[in-house]
Parts: structure tokens; sequence; C-alpha cells
């Protein structure tokens, strides 16, 4: 019987010094402001506008009132890879390489939420966009997998959302 105390009363110690240590790490780790400033960030609040190129691209009423209907945002979450994650669900570090992968090679961008909202990442100005000349893809392959935050402007339909952010502000943050 005295076995079984001594054996309980060890268990119960090593459980209570666990706790505690973790405790102490948690009051040492940095505050939730912190925490969310250590995010990789694209866009900025500066730029978070449509740029001229988009304007002149909205060449009736009816697509000027559409493109008047975005706003500027900031959301956080994870950069997935939007056709393995519609398609199969994956997520997360393990998904990375593979969703890099993808994402280099032209599927599209997407930013999910904690909330399991997915954006589509999409370069804000109209006409490089049509032709090429921006990549905002090597700097979102390169933080698959992880926590981010993106400023830019959002457009929402009952289809999906999407954020159009800077291409030059997603170079100067993929840096």
């Amino acid at each position: 019987m005295k076995r079984w105390f001594s054996l309980a009363a060890i268990v119960v110690i090593s459980c209570c010094a666990l706790m505690w240590s973790q405790t102490t790490k948690t009051q040492d780790s940095k505050p939730a402001e912190t925490q969310q400033e250590a995010l990789k960030q694209f866009g900025s609040t500066d730029s978070a506008k449509w740029t001229d190129t988009s304007k002149e691209a909205a060449a009736t009423d009816e697509q000027k009132a559409w493109l008047n209907k975005g706003k500027p945002e900031t959301i956080s979450g994870e950069v997935v890879d939007v056709s393995c994650y519609m398609q199969l669900g994956k997520t997360g570090a393990k998904h990375a390489d593979c969703g890099g992968k993808c994402v280099k090679n032209g599927q599209p961008i997407g930013i999910l939420t904690s909330s399991k909202e997915l954006y589509l990442v999409i370069p804000e100005e109209h006409h490089p966009r049509r032709d090429g000349q921006t990549n905002i893809r090597d700097a979102f392959a390169a933080q698959m997998g992880k926590q981010v935050k993106v400023t830019g402007m959002v457009q929402q339909t009952p289809q999906g959302k999407a954020i159009f952010v800077s291409n030059m502000d997603v170079q100067k943050s993929g840096d």
C-alpha cells in the first residue's frame, strides 16, 4: 500500500511540475499582439485601393458599380493551394512542399482563415496581371502552410471571396 501511495505522490508531483513549467513558458512567451506582428505580412493599408488599371478596366457603369463594392481589409490565415484544399482538404506544414509546387505552376493561391473562410489571393493590378507582368506566386509559395496577414481590396460574392493585393507590396514582403 505504501508503494502505491508513493507512486501516486510521484505522479501528482510530476504533473504539477509539468503544469507549472508550461504556465511559466506561457507567461514568458510573447503577448498576442507581438505574435500577430510576427506573421509574414503582404500588402499595406496605403496600397489597399484599386489602381488606375483596374479602374480603367471597369468600362461600363455596371462594372464601375461592381468595382466600388470592394473594400480595403486585412485578413489573417493559412496560405493554401486552393486546388488541393478544395479537392482533398489538404492544409498545414505536411502539404507545404506539394502546395508550393502547385502554386508556382499556376494553381490558385488562397488564404484560409481560422473560421474556415477561403479567400482567393490575386494581384490587384488589372493590366499587368492580364499581361503576365506580375508574380506573387513565389512569395506566397514560400509561405505555404504558414499563417500570414494580407491587406488588400476584398470583393465578395455569394460564390466566394477574393483579396486583391499590390504586386509591389508582395515583392517587397517576399524578399
